[in-house]
């Protein structure tokens, strides 16, 4: 039975943008299905090393803090019912460590298989753009945004995997070959999805792999390899269908200088969130401790919506949705909904992280060493794609970095318990 989970780890990784629900399905289940291997796996994978231990403490007291204040946030706020649905994969996913562990699986195989994520995510975006000439690919997340910003989630995987990861066997080169493509394809599925504001993660993670591909190299060639990456990346965007790029990045600009410079909205992105956040400010500032709860938040902000001094593009943009969802920024929303404490809280689930895997960074194992490094990357990616969205307000975010961290984390244990009974 543990081999029938293992195939549904690796087939989720690849459906992860390409299969309605790919993100969240398999996780859900396979955390369901870890509870009954708990003690297989603490017989398998012990975790008796100290600096592992500290690792789990940390990753799992970040995401504990998060949930109990928030979910005490929350009971004290009004708020519907709805809103405790993120914190369904804090709480369940780490569930999924116990079935890694029992079945001991190795790293290798989920990593092509999250490379062929970003690949297939490639394919899906472009046939939707050059097919069905939809203006913004948007894979199975019925959105460009998280579909946009995933992708540069499972090019990061892929392209650190070719950089640093010792794949193993006769084809061992064909295998980083492949993630190397696959990397280029999942920063390609972005670029057509025209999520802006996941970009800039585009080029924290060239920069990365540039340096760490060439971490053997003369320093002035790991610079000019970087400044090479970086120019390609703006190539990228140069040679993409206009409307998806270069026309974006442009209306774009010109809509924030106008804000900026009159106060009018004048496009539906960058002129459109700074008046939005113009609005969250003053509703933050009312409560700024313990914020309004989400629905006063949002109640709050609609008043302040119809008032004669804010932008009627609001008004055309929200009221055919009268279910305002989003501040799109992850911590103007969070300090409007649960103030300075919802804030620390939603920060202690990404630092938990961060330094889960930072004592690793410089392990002398490159497997153990690789799944670090990403796991490093996450929190910086996630943070920038909070700047312009609501991450752990959206599901396919929560679902995916979760059971990124956790995966990681889990295979991690099992290659240093390998290592460890190597003779």
């Amino acid at each position: 039975m543990i081999f029938f989970w293992q195939l549904i780890f690796c087939v989720s990784a690849v459906i992860t943008l390409v299969v309605p629900g790919g993100h969240f399905a398999g996780p859900f289940f396979m955390a369901l299905a870890g509870l009954f291997y708990r003690q297989q796996a603490q017989q398998r994978v012990p975790l008796t090393d100290s600096v592992l231990q500290a690792s789990w403490t940390w990753l799992l007291a970040g995401f504990g803090v998060m949930v109990v204040l928030g979910i005490g946030l929350s009971l004290w706020h009004p708020t519907h019912a709805g809103h405790y649905e993120m914190y369904v994969p804090f709480v369940l996913f780490p569930a999924v460590a116990w079935l890694i562990r029992a079945g001991r699986w190795r790293a290798e195989p989920w990593l092509l298989c999250l490379s062929a994520g970003a690949l297939l995510a490639f394919f899906y975006a472009a046939y939707q753009v050059f097919a069905l000439n939809i203006a913004r690919a948007y894979g199975a997340t019925n959105h460009p945004i998280p579909f946009g910003n995933t992708a540069i989630v499972l090019s990061a995987v892929a392209l650190v995997s070719g950089a640093m990861f010792p794949f193993e066997g006769p084809h061992a080169q064909k295998k980083r070959l492949f993630v190397w493509v696959a990397g280029v394809a999942g920063a390609g599925a972005s670029l057509l999805s025209g999520s802006r504001g996941g970009w800039l993660s585009l080029f924290i993670v060239g920069f990365t792999v540039a340096y760490l591909a060439t971490r053997h190299w003369p320093a002035w060639r790991r610079h000019l390899c970087a400044a090479a990456v970086m120019a390609s990346l703006v190539l990228a965007g140069l040679l993409a269908p206009s409307h998806v790029v270069k026309d974006r990045l442009v209306t774009g600009l010109k809509g924030g200088i106008q804000w900026l410079q009159t106060g009018e909205v004048s496009d539906g992105s960058v002129g459109m969130r700074m008046e939005i956040w113009r609005l969250t400010f003053q509703v933050i500032s009312e409560k700024p401790w313990f914020g309004h709860g989400s629905v006063g938040a949002h109640g709050r902000w609609e008043e302040l919506r119809k008032e004669p001094t804010s932008s009627p593009m609001l008004s055309q943009l929200y009221e055919p949705d009268t279910k305002f969802v989003s501040f799109d920024n992850e911590w103007l929303g969070t300090l409007a909904g649960g103030g300075v404490v919802g804030a620390l809280a939603v920060l202690t689930a990404y630092l938990g992280v961060w330094l889960a895997f930072w004592r690793w960074r410089s392990h002398a194992d490159l497997q153990i060493k690789t799944l670090a490094t990403i796991g490093l990357l996450l929190p910086p990616m996630y943070l920038e794609f909070g700047l312009t969205v609501s991450v752990f307000g959206t599901n396919v975010f929560r679902s995916v970095f979760v059971m990124l961290s956790v995966s990681l984390l889990a295979l991690m244990a099992v290659r240093f318990n390998a290592l460890k009974k190597a003779p």
